[in-house]
């Protein structure tokens, strides 16, 4: 009996080998909008001193920076600078680092700046509200106090779907002790969040982190109903795990950043 948990983990992990075998990581990643991206956008992106505040979906999407940079020949820009802000799961504190690091230097040095929550940081149980509110008057006092500063938004990233197969490999990191982080109610927290970011911000000042993230490559997008709420998810094509992008995906990821980067520089 001591030896259940082992056993069941690996019946549990054949069967997900067999169930995702051609899917998840392996599907084809549409990285047409990657090499879309043009020399005159990777060079004013290059050119502009940005300073990102993240945690790390923030560092797939500057691991995509360099892969995008690469496959064009090129080194990754070194006028980029990023931090570690605050602590996943407190939003609240992650602004108020943000702010911190904008007031006490990055904002006198940086043409670019923004910040990215990451999908812990927006649940079920978050006050979008209250939470919209706080980073919009955070941003606003930013804005009124560094006006040479561009200041840029990103939407909450989002999980999978807790399907099938997903839900099978939830087991196994369960019995392997992992957190898993897969609820529809959770994205519809964020798609609530994202809303309010869409609206506030518009397409020129909004990096739509989950617009990327829920469309597939034929143009379709993950989406869902939850008690009459809607929401969109993370397409498992483009998943390393339940939250975080691969390598394809955050070079896809990346390319939308370069260009509202390189749009805002001019």
């Amino acid at each position: 009996m001591r030896r259940w948990p082992l056993v069941a983990a690996v019946t549990i992990t054949a069967l997900v080998v067999l169930l995702t075998k051609g899917q998840g990581t392996t599907m084809p990643v549409n990285t047409d909008a990657a090499a879309a991206v043009g020399a005159q956008e990777l060079s004013a992106a290059a050119r502009t001193k940005v300073f990102f505040g993240h945690q790390s979906v923030g560092r797939n999407v500057l691991d995509g920076l360099d892969g995008l940079y690469a496959v064009n020949g090129l080194t990754a820009p070194p006028s980029w600078s990023d931090a570690y802000i605050g602590e996943n799961g407190d939003p609240l504190g992650k602004i108020d680092d943000f702010e911190a690091r904008i007031r006490e230097g990055a904002g006198a040095e940086m043409d670019v700046a923004l910040m990215k929550f990451c999908y812990v940081d927006v649940t079920d149980g978050t006050d979008v509200d209250a939470l919209f509110e706080r980073y919009r008057t955070t941003m606003a006092g930013l804005d009124r106090d560094f006006p040479e500063v561009r200041f840029l938004h990103v939407t909450a990233p989002l999980t999978t779907e807790a399907g099938l197969v997903s839900r099978l490999k939830a087991g196994v990191k369960t019995l392997l002790g992992r957190d898993v982080v897969e609820s529809r109610a959770d994205n519809v927290a964020r798609e609530r969040f994202n809303a309010l970011m869409r609206e506030e911000y518009g397409p020129e000042r909004l990096f739509d982190l989950a617009e990327v993230e829920s469309t597939a490559p034929d143009g379709t997008r993950v989406s869902g109903e939850v008690d009459g709420r809607d929401y969109f998810a993370l397409y498992s094509g483009y998943a390393a795990d339940s939250g975080h992008l691969d390598q394809e995906a955050s070079m896809l990821a990346a390319a939308h950043l370069v260009a509202l980067v390189a749009d805002a520089s001019r």
